[in-house]
Protein backbone atom coordinates (compact mmCIF):
# COMPACT_ATOMS: atom_id res chain seq x y z
CA UNK A 1 0.00 0.00 0.00
CA UNK A 2 1.48 3.21 -0.83
CA UNK A 3 2.03 5.42 1.43
CA UNK A 4 0.37 8.95 1.97
CA UNK A 5 2.03 12.48 0.88
CA UNK A 6 3.60 14.30 3.76
CA UNK A 7 2.98 17.76 4.41
CA UNK A 8 5.92 20.43 5.58
CA UNK A 9 5.12 19.87 8.98
CA UNK A 10 5.28 15.92 8.79
CA UNK A 11 1.26 15.61 8.69
CA UNK A 12 -0.35 13.57 6.24
CA UNK A 13 -2.37 15.89 3.76
CA UNK A 14 -5.64 16.42 3.73
CA UNK A 15 -5.60 16.27 7.76
CA UNK A 16 -5.10 19.72 10.20
CA UNK A 17 -2.07 20.69 7.79
CA UNK A 18 -5.28 21.85 5.47
CA UNK A 19 -6.18 24.52 8.12
CA UNK A 20 -2.77 25.31 8.90
CA UNK A 21 -2.63 29.56 7.26
CA UNK A 22 -0.47 29.85 4.16
CA UNK A 23 0.93 33.33 3.61
CA UNK A 24 -0.25 34.96 0.49
CA UNK A 25 2.48 36.33 -1.37
CA UNK A 26 1.36 39.97 -1.45
CA UNK A 27 0.41 39.89 1.91
CA UNK A 28 2.86 42.25 3.14
CA UNK A 29 1.81 45.16 0.14
CA UNK A 30 -1.85 44.36 0.84
CA UNK A 31 -0.94 45.02 4.93
CA UNK A 32 0.79 48.09 4.03
CA UNK A 33 -1.80 49.78 2.06
CA UNK A 34 -4.34 49.12 5.00
CA UNK A 35 -2.45 50.70 7.42
CA UNK A 36 -1.81 53.92 4.86
CA UNK A 37 -5.53 53.70 4.25
CA UNK A 38 -6.00 53.52 8.26
CA UNK A 39 -4.13 56.23 9.11
CA UNK A 40 -5.11 58.38 6.01
CA UNK A 41 -8.52 58.25 6.70
CA UNK A 42 -7.90 58.92 10.76
CA UNK A 43 -5.96 62.20 9.62
CA UNK A 44 -8.69 63.36 6.80
CA UNK A 45 -11.43 62.46 8.94
CA UNK A 46 -10.38 64.49 12.20
CA UNK A 47 -9.26 67.26 9.93
CA UNK A 48 -12.54 67.50 8.55
CA UNK A 49 -14.50 67.09 11.69
CA UNK A 50 -12.00 70.26 13.10
CA UNK A 51 -12.77 72.06 10.37
CA UNK A 52 -16.51 71.94 10.26
CA UNK A 53 -17.16 72.41 13.59
CA UNK A 54 -17.67 68.33 13.75
CA UNK A 55 -21.08 68.31 12.13
CA UNK A 56 -23.96 65.84 13.07
CA UNK A 57 -25.29 64.24 9.75
CA UNK A 58 -28.78 63.38 10.36
CA UNK A 59 -30.17 66.33 12.57
CA UNK A 60 -32.65 65.32 15.21
CA UNK A 61 -33.34 62.69 16.51
CA UNK A 62 -30.94 60.28 14.40
CA UNK A 63 -26.67 61.14 14.04
CA UNK A 64 -24.93 58.98 11.33
CA UNK A 65 -21.92 58.42 13.03
CA UNK A 66 -18.62 57.65 10.48
CA UNK A 67 -18.33 54.57 12.74
CA UNK A 68 -21.15 53.30 10.48
CA UNK A 69 -20.23 54.20 7.32
CA UNK A 70 -16.73 52.44 8.42
CA UNK A 71 -18.56 49.32 8.93
CA UNK A 72 -20.27 49.47 5.86
CA UNK A 73 -17.07 49.67 4.17
CA UNK A 74 -15.74 46.81 6.00
CA UNK A 75 -18.53 44.85 4.70
CA UNK A 76 -17.60 46.07 0.83
CA UNK A 77 -13.98 44.84 1.28
CA UNK A 78 -15.41 41.67 2.98
CA UNK A 79 -17.82 41.04 -0.05
CA UNK A 80 -15.00 42.03 -2.63
CA UNK A 81 -12.56 39.62 -1.45
CA UNK A 82 -15.18 36.70 -1.45
CA UNK A 83 -16.91 37.12 -4.53
CA UNK A 84 -13.88 38.10 -6.95
CA UNK A 85 -10.23 36.50 -7.99
CA UNK A 86 -8.91 39.09 -9.98
CA UNK A 87 -5.47 40.73 -9.20
CA UNK A 88 -7.16 44.43 -8.38
CA UNK A 89 -9.64 42.69 -5.69
CA UNK A 90 -6.52 42.50 -2.91
CA UNK A 91 -5.85 46.18 -3.36
CA UNK A 92 -9.48 46.85 -3.58
CA UNK A 93 -10.21 45.06 0.09
CA UNK A 94 -7.05 45.97 1.55
CA UNK A 95 -8.24 49.77 0.93
CA UNK A 96 -11.96 48.82 2.16
CA UNK A 97 -10.88 47.00 5.26
CA UNK A 98 -8.09 50.48 5.65
CA UNK A 99 -10.67 52.83 5.42
CA UNK A 100 -13.61 51.30 7.06
CA UNK A 101 -11.51 50.40 9.75
CA UNK A 102 -10.55 53.84 10.42
CA UNK A 103 -13.42 55.23 10.52
CA UNK A 104 -14.84 52.85 13.01
CA UNK A 105 -11.50 52.78 15.12
CA UNK A 106 -11.59 56.68 15.07
CA UNK A 107 -14.82 56.37 16.83
CA UNK A 108 -13.13 54.25 19.67
CA UNK A 109 -13.70 57.01 22.29
CA UNK A 110 -17.52 56.64 22.08
CA UNK A 111 -17.41 52.86 22.66
CA UNK A 112 -15.04 53.15 25.52
CA UNK A 113 -16.69 55.76 28.20
CA UNK A 114 -19.75 55.76 29.63
CA UNK A 115 -20.40 59.68 28.47
CA UNK A 116 -20.14 58.53 25.22
CA UNK A 117 -16.99 61.12 24.80
CA UNK A 118 -15.37 61.26 21.46
CA UNK A 119 -12.42 63.32 22.62
CA UNK A 120 -11.59 61.20 25.68
CA UNK A 121 -7.47 61.37 26.12
CA UNK A 122 -7.34 57.13 26.10
CA UNK A 123 -8.67 57.35 22.61
CA UNK A 124 -5.86 58.22 20.65
CA UNK A 125 -3.44 56.15 22.04
CA UNK A 126 -5.91 53.68 21.34
CA UNK A 127 -6.47 54.56 18.01
CA UNK A 128 -2.26 54.78 17.13
CA UNK A 129 -1.28 51.77 18.99
CA UNK A 130 -4.28 50.08 15.79
CA UNK A 131 -2.27 51.67 13.75
CA UNK A 132 1.52 50.16 15.00
CA UNK A 133 -0.45 46.81 15.29
CA UNK A 134 -0.98 47.11 11.27
CA UNK A 135 2.52 47.94 10.74
CA UNK A 136 3.46 44.94 12.85
CA UNK A 137 1.73 42.42 11.06
CA UNK A 138 2.90 44.03 7.80
CA UNK A 139 6.58 43.08 8.88
CA UNK A 140 5.84 39.83 10.21
CA UNK A 141 4.15 39.03 7.14
CA UNK A 142 7.50 40.55 4.92
CA UNK A 143 9.44 38.20 6.86
CA UNK A 144 7.53 34.97 6.52
CA UNK A 145 8.86 32.15 5.66
CA UNK A 146 7.63 30.96 1.95
CA UNK A 147 10.39 28.25 0.88
CA UNK A 148 7.98 25.35 2.05
CA UNK A 149 6.36 23.34 -1.06
CA UNK A 150 2.58 24.10 0.56
CA UNK A 151 3.52 27.91 0.32
CA UNK A 152 5.40 27.64 -2.81
CA UNK A 153 2.34 25.69 -4.22
CA UNK A 154 -0.07 28.25 -3.01
CA UNK A 155 1.74 30.56 -5.10
CA UNK A 156 2.52 29.03 -7.98
CA UNK A 157 -1.27 28.76 -8.16
CA UNK A 158 -2.05 32.00 -7.48
CA UNK A 159 0.19 33.28 -9.62
CA UNK A 160 -1.02 31.16 -12.74
CA UNK A 161 -4.44 32.51 -12.83
CA UNK A 162 -2.74 35.22 -14.96
CA UNK A 163 -2.66 32.93 -18.00
CA UNK A 164 -6.51 33.13 -18.51
CA UNK A 165 -6.04 37.33 -18.30
CA UNK A 166 -4.29 37.13 -21.26
CA UNK A 167 -0.45 37.76 -22.25
CA UNK A 168 1.80 37.52 -19.28
CA UNK A 169 2.96 40.80 -17.97
CA UNK A 170 7.04 39.72 -17.76
CA UNK A 171 7.92 40.43 -14.47
CA UNK A 172 4.43 37.95 -13.70
CA UNK A 173 6.21 35.42 -15.95
CA UNK A 174 9.61 35.96 -14.63
CA UNK A 175 8.25 35.36 -10.85
CA UNK A 176 6.22 32.61 -11.67
CA UNK A 177 9.08 30.32 -13.26
CA UNK A 178 11.11 31.26 -10.28
CA UNK A 179 7.95 29.44 -7.98
CA UNK A 180 8.31 26.75 -10.70
CA UNK A 181 12.05 25.96 -10.24
CA UNK A 182 11.63 26.26 -6.68
CA UNK A 183 8.77 23.97 -6.45
CA UNK A 184 10.13 21.49 -8.76
CA UNK A 185 13.09 21.13 -6.10
CA UNK A 186 11.32 19.76 -2.85
CA UNK A 187 11.87 16.27 -2.88
CA UNK A 188 9.12 15.85 0.09
CA UNK A 189 6.68 16.42 -2.36
CA UNK A 190 7.07 14.49 -5.67
CA UNK A 191 3.06 15.25 -6.56
CA UNK A 192 3.88 19.16 -6.58
CA UNK A 193 7.44 18.43 -8.72
CA UNK A 194 5.71 17.12 -11.03
CA UNK A 195 2.84 19.91 -10.94
CA UNK A 196 5.61 22.44 -11.81
CA UNK A 197 7.38 20.22 -14.29
CA UNK A 198 4.18 19.74 -16.25
CA UNK A 199 3.01 23.37 -15.84
CA UNK A 200 6.51 24.84 -16.40
CA UNK A 201 6.19 24.69 -20.28
CA UNK A 202 2.87 25.81 -20.46
CA UNK A 203 4.10 29.47 -18.45
CA UNK A 204 7.37 29.34 -21.41
CA UNK A 205 5.06 28.74 -24.12
CA UNK A 206 2.06 31.57 -23.29
CA UNK A 207 2.58 35.31 -24.87
CA UNK A 208 4.15 37.99 -22.91
CA UNK A 209 2.85 41.51 -23.13
CA UNK A 210 5.14 43.80 -24.98
CA UNK A 211 7.59 46.20 -22.32
CA UNK A 212 5.37 49.06 -23.24
CA UNK A 213 1.91 48.17 -23.36
CA UNK A 214 -1.44 49.28 -21.92
CA UNK A 215 -0.40 51.33 -19.18
CA UNK A 216 3.22 50.68 -18.36
CA UNK A 217 3.73 52.37 -21.70
CA UNK A 218 2.07 54.91 -20.02
CA UNK A 219 3.38 55.12 -16.46
CA UNK A 220 7.46 53.97 -17.37
CA UNK A 221 8.27 57.21 -18.98
CA UNK A 222 6.64 58.79 -17.09
CA UNK A 223 8.24 57.62 -13.95
CA UNK A 224 11.82 57.94 -15.73
CA UNK A 225 11.28 61.23 -17.04
CA UNK A 226 10.67 61.91 -13.32
CA UNK A 227 13.47 60.40 -12.10
CA UNK A 228 16.03 62.15 -14.73
CA UNK A 229 14.27 65.47 -13.55
CA UNK A 230 14.74 64.77 -9.89
CA UNK A 231 18.38 63.86 -10.36
CA UNK A 232 18.40 66.90 -12.78
CA UNK A 233 16.38 69.60 -10.25
CA UNK A 234 17.50 68.18 -6.97
CA UNK A 235 21.46 66.91 -6.71
CA UNK A 236 22.78 65.01 -4.18
CA UNK A 237 23.69 68.43 -2.21
CA UNK A 238 20.40 69.85 -2.38
CA UNK A 239 18.65 66.53 -1.51
CA UNK A 240 21.35 66.13 1.61
CA UNK A 241 20.54 70.34 2.48
CA UNK A 242 16.41 69.67 2.53
CA UNK A 243 17.35 66.18 4.58
CA UNK A 244 19.40 68.52 7.13
CA UNK A 245 16.92 71.20 7.46
CA UNK A 246 14.10 69.00 8.40
CA UNK A 247 16.26 67.50 10.64
CA UNK A 248 17.09 70.42 12.14
CA UNK A 249 13.77 71.57 12.91
CA UNK A 250 11.92 68.65 14.12
CA UNK A 251 14.96 68.20 16.09
CA UNK A 252 14.52 71.95 18.03
CA UNK A 253 10.91 71.19 18.18
CA UNK A 254 11.25 68.12 19.73
CA UNK A 255 13.79 69.54 22.27
CA UNK A 256 11.34 71.51 23.96
CA UNK A 257 10.45 67.76 25.62
CA UNK A 258 13.37 68.64 27.29
CA UNK A 259 12.17 72.00 28.73
CA UNK A 260 9.02 70.17 29.63
CA UNK A 261 11.23 67.76 31.81
CA UNK A 262 13.76 69.77 33.10
CA UNK A 263 10.23 72.44 33.99
CA UNK A 264 8.40 69.20 35.38
CA UNK A 265 11.85 68.88 38.15
CA UNK A 266 12.46 72.37 38.82
CA UNK A 267 11.57 73.43 42.80
CA UNK A 268 10.71 77.20 41.19
CA UNK A 269 7.14 77.98 42.04
CA UNK A 270 7.35 80.45 39.45
CA UNK A 271 7.45 77.49 37.02
CA UNK A 272 4.09 76.65 35.37
CA UNK A 273 3.27 74.50 32.80
CA UNK A 274 -0.17 74.45 31.03
CA UNK A 275 -1.00 71.57 28.90
CA UNK A 276 -4.46 71.80 27.13
CA UNK A 277 -5.06 74.82 28.45
CA UNK A 278 -4.93 73.32 31.47
CA UNK A 279 -2.21 74.46 34.39
CA UNK A 280 -0.88 71.84 35.81
CA UNK A 281 -0.61 71.87 39.69
CA UNK A 282 3.39 72.47 41.33
CA UNK A 283 5.12 69.33 41.56
CA UNK A 284 2.77 67.22 39.47
CA UNK A 285 4.24 64.81 36.98
CA UNK A 286 1.64 63.08 34.87
CA UNK A 287 3.27 59.95 33.25
CA UNK A 288 1.81 60.35 30.03
CA UNK A 289 3.56 63.81 30.23
CA UNK A 290 6.93 62.50 31.59
CA UNK A 291 7.21 59.47 29.12
CA UNK A 292 6.54 61.80 25.67
CA UNK A 293 9.08 64.32 27.17
CA UNK A 294 11.93 62.04 27.63
CA UNK A 295 10.83 60.67 24.07
CA UNK A 296 11.05 63.83 22.14
CA UNK A 297 14.31 64.62 23.87
CA UNK A 298 16.22 61.80 22.61
CA UNK A 299 14.47 61.94 19.40
CA UNK A 300 15.27 65.52 19.60
CA UNK A 301 19.16 64.93 19.92
CA UNK A 302 18.96 62.12 17.21
CA UNK A 303 18.06 64.62 14.82
CA UNK A 304 20.21 67.55 15.66
CA UNK A 305 23.28 64.44 15.73
CA UNK A 306 22.03 62.99 12.59
CA UNK A 307 22.02 66.86 10.90
CA UNK A 308 25.33 67.22 11.63
CA UNK A 309 26.74 64.33 10.47
CA UNK A 310 24.95 64.63 6.81
CA UNK A 311 26.60 68.39 6.86
CA UNK A 312 30.27 66.32 7.84
CA UNK A 313 29.34 64.20 4.72
CA UNK A 314 29.21 61.34 6.94
CA UNK A 315 25.87 60.28 4.65
CA UNK A 316 25.38 56.86 5.80
CA UNK A 317 25.71 57.95 9.95
CA UNK A 318 23.48 60.26 9.13
CA UNK A 319 20.54 58.99 7.64
CA UNK A 320 20.90 55.93 10.18
CA UNK A 321 20.64 58.49 12.89
CA UNK A 322 17.64 60.12 11.39
CA UNK A 323 15.84 56.99 10.35
CA UNK A 324 16.29 55.98 14.24
CA UNK A 325 14.85 58.84 15.77
CA UNK A 326 12.05 59.02 13.50
CA UNK A 327 11.35 55.31 13.92
CA UNK A 328 11.53 55.85 17.92
CA UNK A 329 8.73 58.83 17.52
CA UNK A 330 6.57 56.94 15.70
CA UNK A 331 6.67 54.04 17.14
CA UNK A 332 6.86 55.20 20.61
CA UNK A 333 6.56 58.71 21.40
CA UNK A 334 3.57 59.34 19.43
CA UNK A 335 1.38 56.84 22.19
CA UNK A 336 1.95 58.92 25.07
CA UNK A 337 1.59 62.51 22.84
CA UNK A 338 -1.71 60.97 21.52
CA UNK A 339 -3.01 60.88 25.18
CA UNK A 340 -2.07 63.97 25.70
CA UNK A 341 -3.35 65.77 22.68
CA UNK A 342 -4.65 64.11 19.86
CA UNK A 343 -4.31 66.72 17.23
CA UNK A 344 -1.00 67.32 17.91
CA UNK A 345 -0.22 63.93 17.50
CA UNK A 346 -1.52 63.74 14.21
CA UNK A 347 0.58 67.14 12.91
CA UNK A 348 3.78 65.03 14.53
CA UNK A 349 2.68 62.25 12.51
CA UNK A 350 2.38 63.78 8.97
CA UNK A 351 6.08 65.50 9.59
CA UNK A 352 7.48 62.62 10.91
CA UNK A 353 6.33 60.30 7.93
CA UNK A 354 7.04 63.12 5.46
CA UNK A 355 11.04 63.28 6.90
CA UNK A 356 11.09 59.61 6.85
CA UNK A 357 9.95 59.21 3.46
CA UNK A 358 12.70 62.24 2.55
CA UNK A 359 15.49 60.27 3.84
CA UNK A 360 14.90 56.91 2.97
CA UNK A 361 14.63 58.15 -1.20
CA UNK A 362 18.40 59.53 0.24
CA UNK A 363 19.51 56.45 0.60
CA UNK A 364 17.72 54.69 -2.38
CA UNK A 365 19.21 57.58 -4.60
CA UNK A 366 22.57 56.75 -3.29
CA UNK A 367 22.85 52.91 -2.14
CA UNK A 368 26.54 53.46 -1.38
CA UNK A 369 25.42 55.10 2.08
CA UNK A 370 22.92 51.64 2.63
CA UNK A 371 25.13 49.38 5.25
CA UNK A 372 26.79 46.08 3.44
Amino acid sequence: MPASPVADGGLPVGGPARRSPVPREDAAHSVRLVAVAFGVTVVVTRLYLALTDYPQIGGGEYHLAHALWGGLLLLVGGLTALAWSNRWVSTATAVCVGAGSGLFVDEVGKFITARNDYFTPLAAPIIYAVFLGVLGLALLARRARRDRPRVLAYSVAVRSTELADGPLRPADRAALLRGLDALATQPSRPDLVAWATALRPVVEAAPVEEPLSRIQGRTRPLIAGLLRAEAVLVPRWVHRLVLVAGSVLLGLVSLVGLVVLLALWSSDPDVQIVLDDRTLPPGSRPPALVVASAGEAVVGVLLLVAAGALLLGRDRVGVRLCRIGLLVALAGVNVALGYLDAELVVVAVVVELALLVLADRYRTRFPEISPP
